[in-house]
């Protein structure tokens, strides 16, 4: 798809064989590629071409009564005096006897042609374009997604924030920038949106002054971008990256192909833990509901119990009937610790693979696992740990009045696991839950920042 670079370039190329010219008339084969009806040739007809101007990815050709904009789209290219093909669907036959053919395999291309008064405005208060990198500021571009969920290269994509760029040039600019594709729009800094807006401008400048990128069919009037050349990242999956050596990685981000090196573009796995009733269910539902991937080890255990063949060596270890009486089993395990030995050696190794292929699917900034025994499984695949701590008698008190337990059973239960005075020195970052929900989500956020 053209990005700004090469629709900069398509502007200049164009703006050199037609400012002056006459439209004799206009010849359209696929109409729906125009947004007008049968007036869009009538109009158009005696319309002299003053010039060509870019807005973000949108040409507009400057006429004497309207404004024309073309939007590219995926394979949209034009060509001079070009034979008639399949994959043409509009020409403009000019009074100095050449014609401008537009070619779209793919006709997702379109043209709209409006009153000449709406040329300043027309993109920008209808379509909602952003400016450019180069005219937009900081605090404007940093303001506008500063509070969302949304990562970064979505952002730099989104057309309504920062004008003109696309998946290659977002790729190129996050890698120059030392940033993951996937992080968070409210873990930007300011510092970092500098950056980005600093190397926005680096790359497509470097861009447009190399005719742009031909990676597979752009052209310009017949000739090709030479970008590509340049690349650091871009569809180099298995290179080696320049700066420190690491392998570069593809992954598909909100259905973009996007590139990164591992090592550059740093990521994190963290674990999340606690006792029972300390919390850290409503600590991870929070994350989930800022946006953040959670991989929960409870659900996988939950759907390993729904596994014939596990359920089978579970009943025969514990010489048990299937279907198994999970209330009996509970008893069992929860008092003599050999016995839950018996299981976490059938259940543990299962929920770290499953851990393992989720880990392989979610290319995230920042991945949370929810791993209640996080320590007594001596799981070790992770960067940080968070204990989600609380006091012993707040913890036995939610327990018995979240489960309904007598004393004993609760108490039953807390000491299967390892205390917390244990935990916390095992944890690399502690959150105290002994207040509000809200005290709660507040102790989160201020955690998160350490990954801005």
């Amino acid at each position: 798809m053209p990005e700004l670079p090469e629709v900069e370039t398509i502007r200049r190329n164009l703006n050199t064989v037609l400012e002056g010219e006459v439209i004799r008339d206009v010849l359209v084969y696929y109409r729906p590629i125009v947004s007008n009806d049968a007036s869009f040739e009538t109009k158009l007809k005696g319309q002299r071409i003053h010039k060509v101007e870019r807005e973000a990815k949108y040409l507009k050709f400057i006429l004497d009564d309207y404004l024309l904009v073309s939007h590219l789209r995926m394979e949209g290219k034009y060509f001079m005096d070009a034979p008639l093909n399949k994959h043409i669907h509009v020409v403009f036959n000019l009074s100095s006897g050449h014609t401008l053919s537009y070619e779209d395999t793919r006709k997702f291309g379109r043209f709209e042609l409006v009153d000449i008064k709406y040329k300043d405005t027309y993109l920008k208060d209808i379509k909602g374009l952003a400016k450019d990198p180069d005219t937009l500021d900081l605090n404007t571009f940093y303001s506008s997604f500063k509070q969302r969920s949304k990562t970064i290269k979505e952002i730099l994509l989104d057309q309504s924030i920062i004008g003109g760029i696309g998946n290659i040039y977002a790729n190129e600019i996050l890698y120059l920038s030392k940033i993951h594709p996937a992080k968070k729009g409210f873990l930007i800094s300011k510092d970092e949106a500098k950056t980005l807006l600093t190397n926005s401008n680096l790359v497509l400048n470097k861009a447009i002054e190399m005719g742009g990128t031909t990676i597979d069919t752009f052209e310009s009037l017949g000739h090709k971008g030479e970008f590509q050349q340049e690349l650091n990242i871009h569809g180099k999956t298995g290179e080696i990256c320049k700066a420190c050596g690491t392998k570069i990685i593809k992954f598909q981000l909100k259905g973009r192909g996007t590139y990164i090196c591992p090592k550059c573009q740093p990521s994190y796995v963290v674990a999340i833990t606690g006792g029972i009733a300390t919390g850290k269910s409503t600590a991870t539902t929070y994350l989930r509901k800022k946006g953040f991937v959670v991989i929960d080890s409870d659900e996988i255990v939950g759907r390993l119990y729904q596994d014939s063949d596990v359920l089978n060596l579970i009943a025969k270890t514990f010489k048990m009937e299937a279907p198994i009486d999970k209330a009996k089993l509970a008893n069992i395990v929860f008092h003599d610790e050999k016995q839950r030995k018996k299981l976490e050696h059938i259940v543990h190794p299962l929920v770290f693979d499953e851990i393992s292929k989720q880990k392989q699917l979610n290319n995230e900034h920042i991945l949370f696992l929810d791993i209640p025994l996080l320590f007594e499984s001596n799981y070790k695949e992770f960067d940080e740990s968070i204990l989600i701590d609380t006091t012993e008698a707040l913890q036995l008190d939610r327990l018995m009045k979240r489960n309904k337990y007598t004393q004993e059973e609760a108490l039953v239960r807390i000491k299967a696991q390892i205390p917390l005075s244990k935990k916390r020195k095992l944890a690399t970052h502690i959150i105290k839950n002994n207040g509000s929900i809200d005290a709660l989500y507040e102790k989160i956020d201020k955690l998160l920042e350490r990954y801005v």
